[in-house]
């Protein structure tokens, strides 16, 4: 709006302009209608070019969360949409989260309420996210991508402002982590041998899925000097094992994310990811002494019954399909990732849902 980069250049309409933007920040902060940042001014002309991207009425309802009598109209998620930056043809996958986050399984009114703090954690596996601009390879769990930091941001401030879960009203956050402002996992195409998250779930190669996790702040996982799978799975066991992640010993479900020296180590090793998963699920088990040892108490409620197994272990993960892996980062010294879910599996389980693109709207991904 500035010409020739100077204030006393400024033209009366792109004051004028800049006056109202600025109106809407402040008016919108008073109001408590944004997660602390700035918003992008939602005019019925973004709003509608939202709707537009996904062939959606204002007035359709793509999301309830009946314990609090709350719906979420198409309307409702575009203008979050708009406020979060999002461009129009990542509004599908906000739709495909907002789904998964009202599934019945995912437990949203428990997960938004909880004073564990859980971010609203998307794992998107598609054919197409580079056109789509997400980032899965350097810098991945980091910011620099538009399409990774709004459409996580677009996810949590519906849950703010449509369904209460601010922290002056319904969200009980002790203490809450970053990964609440926005948190997306784009996956990087895996090594030849191993297929993508979304097909290992049960979808199509051509398809394009969020995956969403209630899940606590990432782990970076460093091994950089032992070049052997036994070493890397030792490695990502002893992060599943921390005696202080709420789930452990309690059969919570977790997402690992294998970075490029990691996954390149267990591939050439002959390692598929079932095998890892099976060998995962053995190597985080936990006997009772080694939580107590680090001040932990055993828990005997209808909930949370940490009665030891028969092997006199406490299992973190129950079964493969509780651990899901994906591939990302750049080459490097040797890191990967570990996010563990909130809290076990009785208060919330994972989702996965497909994203419905416009056809047009796919053949389109890389523009605009």
């Amino acid at each position: 709006m500035l010409c020739n980069g100077g204030a006393a250049n400024v033209t009366p309409m792109a004051t004028s302009l800049m006056l109202v933007e600025s109106d809407v920040q402040e008016e919108f902060f008073t109001r408590g209608w944004t997660d602390g940042l700035p918003i992008i001014a939602p005019t019925p002309e973004r709003i509608n070019a939202m709707l537009n991207s996904a062939n959606v009425k204002p007035d359709k309802v793509v999301g309830m969360v009946p314990e609090r009598s709350r719906t979420i109209s198409a309307e409702k998620a575009a203008i979050n949409a708009v406020m979060s930056g999002c461009e129009p043809k990542h509004f599908p996958v906000v739709l495909a989260a907002i789904n998964a986050m009202c599934d019945p399984a995912f437990g949203c009114n428990t997960v938004l309420t909880s004073t564990g703090g859980a971010a609203l954690c998307v794992a998107i596996s598609g054919p197409s996210l580079q056109d789509l601009g997400f980032n899965a390879t350097r810098n991945a769990l980091g910011p620099g991508h538009r399409a990774n930091a709004t459409v996580g941001r677009a996810l949590r401030l519906i849950a703010m402002n449509v369904l209460g879960a601010r922290s002056d009203y319904l969200d009980g956050s002790s203490l809450g982590h970053p990964g609440k402002y926005t948190m997306l996992v784009a996956e990087e195409p895996p090594p030849g041998q191993w297929d993508p998250l979304r097909v290992e779930l049960g979808f199509g190669e051509e398809e394009t899925t969020v995956t969403l996790l209630a899940a606590e702040g990432p782990h970076q996982i460093s091994n950089q000097l032992n070049g052997t799978a036994e070493g890397v799975l030792a490695s990502l066991a002893s992060a599943m094992t921390n005696p202080t992640t709420y789930g452990v010993g309690k059969g919570h479900q977790v997402l690992l994310v294998l970075g490029y020296e990691h996954r390149r180590i267990l591939v050439e090793s002959g390692w598929s990811k079932r095998a890892i998963r099976e060998h995962l699920v053995e190597a985080s088990r936990v006997t009772p002494s080694y939580l107590e040892t680090a001040g932990i108490v055993m828990e005997h409620t209808t909930q949370n019954d940490m009665t030891p197994d028969a092997d006199g272990k406490l299992a973190t993960v129950r079964t493969p399909e509780d651990i899901f892996l994906v591939t990302a980062g750049s080459p490097g010294a040797g890191w990967s990732a570990y996010i563990p879910t909130w809290a076990p599996t009785v208060h919330s389980k994972t989702v996965t849902k497909v994203v419905q693109f416009n056809t047009s709207d796919a053949n389109e991904a890389g523009k605009g």
